[in-house]
């Protein structure tokens, strides 16, 4: 790894929390079942939740992002993808405006020399992931 020089930023994409939730509400309702008249209903929908949880979990695992001084890693299932710096033209900004939410949330994405576009899965925004947005911001 030292041939990408220092580390600047280590993280993960966004994916995980959807299926802990998805999970977690699974469980709850799963529960609640035996409150409530119509115990199967509830039953089914909390399996429903489940399965769509641990599906997330372990077929959407979120990757792993490294922002080096050299490069950018994304690894995902023991499979790494490496970004030159010089290879990356410039990088834009995905705008992604969530109903009913003032905050604004941008997703970088690498242009390539080639004219490739790759998406980073990791939003900030003027609450969350200050460090990302500095370090990226700042990349070229």
């Amino acid at each position: 790894m030292n041939d990408f020089g220092e580390l600047l930023y280590a993280g993960k994409t966004d994916n995980n929390k959807n299926g802990f939730v998805f999970i977690l509400l699974g469980i709850i309702s799963f529960i609640g079942a035996n409150f409530i008249y119509a115990k199967m209903m509830l039953m089914v929908i909390g399996v429903v939740f489940a399965i769509v949880g641990l599906y997330l979990l372990l077929f959407k695992q979120s990757k792993k992002l490294s922002i080096y001084e050299n490069a950018i890693v994304l690894t995902l299932e023991e499979q790494e993808l490496s970004i030159p710096k010089e290879q990356i033209s410039h990088i834009e900004y995905q705008k992604v405006k969530v109903r009913r939410s003032p905050v604004v949330n941008y997703y970088p994405v690498l242009i390539l020399n080639d004219k490739n576009k790759v998406l980073i899965n990791k939003a900030f925004n003027s609450i969350i992931n200050q460090d990302f947005k500095k370090v990226i911001e700042s990349y070229l």
